[in-house]
């Protein structure tokens, strides 16, 4: 299914991002001096690749279909699931541009505190909503939509890609990528277990 390999594609830039965020955030626990200008990085990665490029995919494309065509397990998988957990994304974003606002203002040590726990809040957050996605979301969609349907969302998910494309928007976050992972290096822990089979109880966190 062409729109879920790119999807998973997205989802491996996506990890290698957050694996430099959590080693952003432990050089700054170490004594690094909190820089600002890489932290709007990763607010600008996490609104315009992570949610508007990929999520915006899912969401208007993928999950619609679902939602649509396979009854209340997608219902509930979706829309009381998925969509809730990349609210809770968006959440962690907005916390960490505030606390960045507020420390530029006055740089004070418990802004400082705000800004790592919401960078983390998101690293970890997105991590295990992607590790659902691979293992139960997409699976789902692929053995139990329909040709005509899987054909359609391919061919939607194709021209989405090539219009952003156009706009440069996929170079200029993967840039972004390498050049904070060549910066702070990557940290590798249990959140990158993600091939590990979630059934459809655990993604409910049952």
């Amino acid at each position: 299914m062409y729109s879920t390999d790119i999807m998973r594609a997205e989802h491996d830039h996506i990890f290698t991002f957050l694996k430099a965020v959590r080693a952003l955030c432990c050089q700054v626990l170490e004594g690094l001096p909190l820089p600002v200008d890489d932290f709007r990085k990763i607010v600008s990665f996490a609104r315009n690749y992570s949610d508007h490029q990929h999520h915006g995919t899912e969401e208007n494309f993928l999950f619609n279909e679902m939602v649509t065509n396979l009854g209340p397990i997608a219902d509930k998988l979706i829309n009381h699931g998925m969509l809730v957990e990349h609210d809770l994304c968006r959440r962690h974003v907005m916390d960490l541009e505030t606390a960045l606002d507020l420390y530029e203002k006055d740089p004070q040590t418990i802004y400082k505190l705000d800004i790592l726990t919401a960078a983390e809040g998101y690293a970890t957050t997105l991590h295990r909503h992607i590790s659902k996605e691979n293992t139960v979301v997409y699976p789902l969609a692929e053995r139990s939509l329909s040709k005509d349907i899987i054909s359609r969302i391919d061919a939607q998910v194709e021209a989405f890609e090539s219009e952003t494309a156009e706009k440069g928007i996929q170079d200029h976050y993967l840039a972004m990528i390498d050049e904070l992972k060549d910066k702070y290096g990557q940290i590798e822990d249990q959140h990158d277990k993600v091939d590990k089979p979630v059934s459809l109880a655990a993604a409910f966190g049952r």
